[in-house]
């Protein structure tokens, strides 16, 4: 039995999935507020929420850190001190800066807090995570740009701060995502919470003295995107990870679905818990759960060497996978083995669903009727944002998934509709 503490961070873009994210065995979760964060196009917390979802972790000996990642301009940093102060208040547990102004900013007006260094300041070796930890940093927050060799040098020259990296979710084409492509061609500013994922668009070459001749960077029928990066997903090597000296390992992805976050923090949940305990070995079926969110293709990223051509997504064709959908929640046990279920997506009585719970393989089954919560009436079809009432005799638990397999050639966006 191993008794050092690994912490998984999961993102939560909104309160339904940071409690989502909790109930499928995440330690702590990274949200942001109305302002100050990467995500200006997520649904955010207001303060109230934000209150709350601290309450709530806390309750349950969880954990909030709060992202005040933005790169300020002079605006920002006259409005920042009334929100370090709230988040003081609020008593969060952390907040991840990546400005370094931001951070003398939270170390003078509440030196008690926390302070996580962003992903965005693009530690890359020892010196400066040791210059950030002489400044007063809790925690450093590694550039996804590093091998596990490097990683295990930098615990080993500095064992004196946490060290955070990236296990799951979009890569992006500049070093640690400091990308000026979506401020250029849209004026939504990457470094300031939106932007338009300009390099995942289709590019092509055009010769100064042969103006409108477009030439494919690689050859292909569709063109290339040659900044279009694979997901990172460590799934298969996470054990190496763990051994080298890291704290906290994270999930990115504040805009997925709860079906994304959830089935992502229960795999690699399970293999760290299998490693604490000392029974890991790898299963293959962490791979393929990974494999039924919407997703694009995966990459291992930097840690086990220089990428190549192999971690870029040229083809338009494999941008996304998906092989199941998310169809309902569970909100509430009731009598009789009788279950409230908030509908996602169209559900019919013929179709098999799987239930997803924290521990286990899915549960397969079929139901019989669903009893619509307005009028008592049974029916054979539910439809999204609705409520339902089945009887089953599996035990379900309220936050608990129900997800149907999709037609083969069938997906969908991995950005939150309102049915998903």
């Amino acid at each position: 039995m191993n008794t050092r503490k690994i912490e998984l961070l999961a993102p939560a873009g909104n309160l339904e999935k940071l409690q989502s994210a909790f109930h499928f065995g995440a330690d702590a979760c990274y949200i942001g507020g109305n302002a100050f964060n990467l995500r200006g196009m997520s649904a955010n917390f207001k303060n109230p929420e934000l209150e709350e979802a601290v309450k709530f972790a806390h309750n349950i000996n969880k954990k909030i850190y709060i992202t005040l990642n933005i790169f300020a301009h002079n605006k920002e940093i006259d409005h920042l001190p009334e929100f370090i102060k709230f988040l003081e208040g609020a008593n969060v547990d952390g907040v991840i800066v990546a400005d370094l102004g931001v951070f003398q900013l939270v170390r003078e007006i509440a030196p008690d807090l926390d302070v996580h260094v962003s992903t965005q300041a693009n530690n890359t070796n020892w010196r400066s995570v040791k210059l950030w930890k002489d400044l007063g940093a809790k925690r450093v927050i590694l550039a996804r740009e590093m091998s596990l060799d490097e990683i295990k040098e930098i615990r080993e020259k500095v064992p004196d701060i946490q060290l955070e990296v990236f296990i799951h979710g979009a890569m992006c084409m500049a070093v640690s995502g400091r990308c000026l492509l979506s401020n250029y061609f849209t004026a939504r500013d990457a470094n300031r919470g939106v932007c338009a994922q300009s390099c995942r668009w289709n590019y092509k070459v055009v010769a100064e003295n042969r103006p409108g001749q477009y030439h494919d960077v690689v050859e292909d029928e569709d063109g290339t995107f040659i900044f279009n990066a694979k997901d990172l997903c460590t799934i298969e090597f996470i054990d190496q990870l763990i051994e080298t000296g890291v704290d906290s390992l994270k999930i990115e992805g504040r805009m997925k679905s709860i079906y994304y976050n959830s089935t992502v923090v229960k795999q690699y949940r399970e293999a760290i818990d299998l490693y604490l305990k000392g029974e890991y070995k790898y299963d293959p079926k962490w791979l393929h759960e990974l494999q039924t969110i919407s997703h694009r293709l995966y990459s291992k990223g930097f840690y086990l060497g220089k990428t190549t051509e192999e971690d870029q997504n040229y083809n338009t064709n494999l941008s996304y996978s998906q092989t199941y959908q998310l169809v309902a929640n569970v909100l509430e046990k009731r009598e009789n083995n009788q279950y409230l279920l908030q509908i996602r997506n169209r559900l019919s009585v013929d179709d098999e669903v799987e239930l997803i719970r924290p521990a286990g393989d899915p549960q397969k089954f079929r139901i019989t009727e669903f009893l619509n919560t307005k009028n008592d009436e049974t029916v054979n079809v539910v439809h999204p944002n609705t409520l339902a009432l089945i009887t089953s005799e599996l035990e379900m638990e309220p936050k608990d998934l129900l997800r149907v397999k999709l037609p083969l050639g069938e997906s969908e966006s991995d950005i939150d509709k309102e049915s998903n």
